[in-house]
């Protein structure tokens, strides 16, 4: 029963503490709030101006075996099947497909007038073959009667008539003409059997090739991973997403990526207006959303010089700044892709540093105001985040005052 009275009376400590801390509050009895009563004592010090900007990125490979869109006669391919983002594949696995109904539509069509062709070339071998053939056997026909007609006219004028040795002589001279005509037939049949054959070899080489490139472009459009590895989808450019089944792609464009995950680094952006505010060789630090608590050394080792387009027919533009990251492997899994922020820090010389709180920038030009209440023209140089570079106006150890809270 003592130890039920107890924790009665803690409850009803705790439930009258509730229901009057508001009351206090409104009545006044709150104590009061940190400079409330009279303003924050500030002062102008001596020192480095770090101001430090913010960028967002992500996670890349510094080397990628990358998958494109094949170049075919199509100025565009169909998506047909591709593996999910993240997959981890071994080498040779598919990994994309593309519609392949244009390609196969005639390839059948392709198929059959290669074997025409080849039957055609047959049949101009064999023609020009028996055509050679004609045309040799009336050669040596010529050539018998040449040698005959010879003969005879060897016979001399005086052991025959004269009219007799006379058709001899005629004979002769008409086998002559008939065996130079059949040489020169044979030279124009063997001229036009090769000019016919060599048009039909062409014409059955011309069919091969366009099947063989057919073929080739359909095996083409299924893509084998050239590596084992995780995949990562790209963007795209058309959608501001990933690629998936049923998008268009264009030949030439990358769809997929198989890194290489034992050297990594970081792409991030700077807006336009930024132009100029960090520089080659200034380390960066770099936390992964994924794993806030992780931070990784960087060093930005390059800026483009120009400012594009952060995505299609966005208006903002942004300068790419390349982070690399030369550290150990960290201790959990980065895969590109991955958002990250990068801080950058700019460290000025050290020179007269004065509050911002203390500053009023909306008067030309900016004034401070000063401990005793009174204001002062200052001179200001760069400034970050809470504080300015004085350049001139105040001296070392001027005490100021803080604008908030302050009434004159």
């Amino acid at each position: 029963m003592a130890a039920i009275v107890v924790s009665y009376s803690q409850l009803s400590r705790v439930f009258w503490t509730i229901m009057l801390v508001p009351w206090c509050s409104l009545a006044g009895c709150a104590p009061p709030a940190p400079g409330a009563g009279s303003p924050e004592s500030l002062a102008v010090t001596r020192g480095a101006l770090v101001r430090r900007h913010l960028l967002t990125g992500e996670i890349e490979a510094v080397e990628t075996s990358r998958i494109k869109v094949p170049q075919t006669r199509d100025h565009r391919l169909l998506i047909e099947r591709i593996v999910a983002d993240g997959s981890t594949v071994a080498e040779g696995d598919t990994v994309l497909e593309f519609d392949n109904s244009s390609f196969t539509a005639n390839l059948d069509q392709q198929r059959t007038a290669v074997q025409r062709s080849q039957r055609t070339l047959l049949q101009v071998r064999a023609a020009g073959e028996a055509r050679l053939r004609e045309a040799e056997a009336a050669v040596e026909r010529a050539r018998i009667a040449l040698a005959k007609a010879e003969l005879d006219a060897s016979v001399p004028a005086s052991v025959r008539s004269r009219y007799e040795h006379r058709t001899f002589e005629l004979a002769l001279t008409k086998a002559a003409a008939n065996h130079d005509k059949a040489l020169a037939d044979l030279r124009s049949a063997a001229t036009s059997v090769e000019a016919e054959t060599r048009v039909a070899e062409e014409q059955h080489s011309k069919a091969a090739r366009e099947l063989a490139v057919a073929e080739e472009t359909l095996a083409s459009l299924v893509l084998k991973a050239p590596r084992s590895g995780i995949v990562v989808v790209d963007q795209n450019p058309w959608e501001d997403r990933k690629f998936q089944v049923g998008d268009t792609a264009f030949p030439g464009w990358t769809v997929l990526g198989i890194p290489d995950l034992g050297r990594l680094r970081v792409r991030a952006t700077l807006s336009d207006v930024d132009d100029g505010a960090l520089e080659i060789g200034l380390p960066a630090r770099c936390t992964p959303d994924i794993e806030p608590r992780l931070v990784l050394d960087g060093v930005i080792t390059e800026i483009t010089p120009i400012a594009r387009e952060q995505r299609i027919f966005s208006e903002r533009r942004g300068f790419d700044v390349t982070v690399d990251l030369p550290g150990a492997s960290p201790p959990v899994l980065l895969v590109p892709g991955m958002s990250v922020r990068v801080e950058v820090d700019q460290v000025s010389p050290s020179s007269l540093l004065i509050p911002r709180a203390s500053l009023d920038l909306s008067h030309q030009p900016p004034r401070a105001l000063l401990d005793d209440g009174s204001w002062a023209e200052v001179e200001l140089g760069e400034c970050s985040a809470t504080r300015c570079i004085l350049l001139g106006g105040l001296d070392e150890g001027s005490a100021l005052r803080s604008l908030a809270g302050w009434s004159p």
